[in-house]
């Protein structure tokens, strides 16, 4: 399977039918069967083309208060959805906040090759910002089908939080698509305290979206990258592939075979105590 991860870097986001051509020409150009987008991607889109106004300068706090939102959310996801079918890819579209039940929540979703929803997912571990701002944690860990691979979202602050993978990883997740945003200039080694160290500790695949884009006085610069287990990766360093903070995209070709052979050698979560995850799994 090719996979991409995008930063919205050098994508024209003044109109969205520009958007959505810009996407689909990095997408054909690569032959990819997955694409991910960053977190905050509706909301650098809807403020470039004024589907919504700016009223502070943070992305989450602007998507909560403006009016507009819910009109534009719904555009949003409908334009995906299309995207994803006319395609055929799985498109993971950044994040959003879900209203439901009177309760907000910063959610990531996904859009199967016939545009179908098959996932969304909250964010369960918030920032101090992010409760102060209103919204709620989510409580579940959901995978999906992904052409035969067990795929999960994680959304945002989630990847710092090393419970996240370890519960993926004792439902048999095989793929983890990272939606984020990282604020200013990356360096490299706490990124790699997220993702890449998730990855290494239980043997599946990571695409890693990190946004590349200024909202109000925030400037957004992670790297991107593919993450395998090191020992099926160039030089053992465990990225199939990385880009560089202002990198456009990133791409890679995932071997399932080879990383199945390596869980066969070293099967790490047997080596563990699944016992000690009960209550989170069920």
């Amino acid at each position: 399977m090719i996979v991409t991860a995008l930063s919205l870097q050098g994508i024209n986001l003044n109109y969205l039918e520009k958007y959505c051509d810009d996407v689909s020409t990095l997408a054909k150009k690569h032959n990819s069967r997955l694409v991910v987008l960053p977190a905050h991607t509706a909301t650098v889109l809807g403020f470039a083309t004024k589907s919504i106004t700016a009223t502070v300068s943070e992305p989450v706090a602007d998507n909560l208060e403006n009016s507009s939102r819910q009109i534009w959310v719904e555009q949003y996801l409908e334009s995906h959805s299309k995207l994803a079918r006319s395609l055929d890819i799985f498109l993971a579209a950044g994040t959003l906040i879900e209203e439901k039940a009177g309760r907000s929540y910063n959610s990531a979703y996904c859009f199967n090759p016939s545009g179908e929803l098959c996932t969304v997912q909250r964010q369960t571990h918030l920032t101090r910002f992010e409760h102060e701002v209103g919204l709620s944690r989510g409580e579940d860990l959901t995978l999906f089908d992904c052409d035969g691979l067990k795929a999960g979202l994680v959304v945002g602050n989630d990847a710092w939080h090393p419970e996240i993978g370890r519960i993926f990883g004792l439902k048999g997740a095989d793929l983890l698509l990272h939606c984020d945003a990282r604020e200013g200039e990356l360096t490299c080694w706490s990124q790699a305290s997220g993702m890449w160290a998730q990855v290494q500790q239980n043997q599946f695949w990571a695409v890693e979206a990190q946004l590349s884009a200024v909202i109000g006085d925030k400037v957004y610069g992670g790297s991107s990258a593919v993450i395998g287990p090191c020992e099926i990766t160039p030089g053992q360093s465990g990225y199939l592939a990385r880009g560089y903070p202002h990198s456009k995209y990133v791409t890679a070709e995932l071997k399932e075979k080879a990383r199945r052979q390596i869980k066969q050698k070293y099967p790490l979560l047997k080596l563990l105590n699944p016992e000690a995850y009960r209550d989170s799994l069920i």
